[in-house]
């Protein structure tokens, strides 16, 4: 059995500059999303442990990940070795898990959302250049409040997108 998309994955943080024992998330429309790496996340191994929980609520624990190849077109490889973004496909082993409830991963994507305040943070909203100022922690509060009135794993990725 594989995962359903759209699909979250929950990950340490990882990299020069990480937080230990934070947590962030990645979202994951589709399974091609899933299938591609970038070079920074193969480097630092960001998917590794990651817990991947399904549209069905499914989940699963990245065991590892293997890199393919690069991701055509070629031209387009180029442009991103150039700027250290290269993309990759990859193949990725996972382990089942036990399934959760859509209001446990609320809380996990919630608690993410305000430990990690600056991945969500709309700077230009904060300084109010597109209308008056808003406050920065009533914005985290209403991205919350989406995810938590999302009725499905969709409308969670739905909420997100828009976000």
């Amino acid at each position: 059995m594989s995962p359903t998309f759209p699909a979250f994955g929950f990950r340490q943080d990882v990299g020069r500059y990480a937080t230990p024992g934070l947590e962030k998330f990645d979202q994951f429309d589709f399974a091609e999303d899933f299938a591609v790496s970038s070079q920074w996340d193969l480097k630092y191994g960001s998917r590794n442990g990651m817990v991947l929980v399904d549209a069905n609520l499914r989940c699963w624990r990245v065991a590892r990940v293997r890199r393919l190849g690069i991701r055509p077109p070629l031209w387009s490889y180029l442009l991103r070795l150039l700027f250290q973004q290269a993309l990759y496909q990859v193949d990725v082993e996972l382990e089942p898990l036990e399934p959760i409830t859509l209001d446990q991963l609320k809380d996990r994507m919630t608690a993410s959302i305000l430990s990690n305040p600056d991945d969500f943070r709309d700077d230009e909203a904060i300084a109010g250049e597109a209308g008056p100022p808003q406050d920065e922690q009533e914005l985290l509060d209403a991205i919350v409040a989406g995810i938590r009135a999302a009725d499905s794993v969709e409308g969670i990725a739905d909420f997100v997108d828009r976000g």
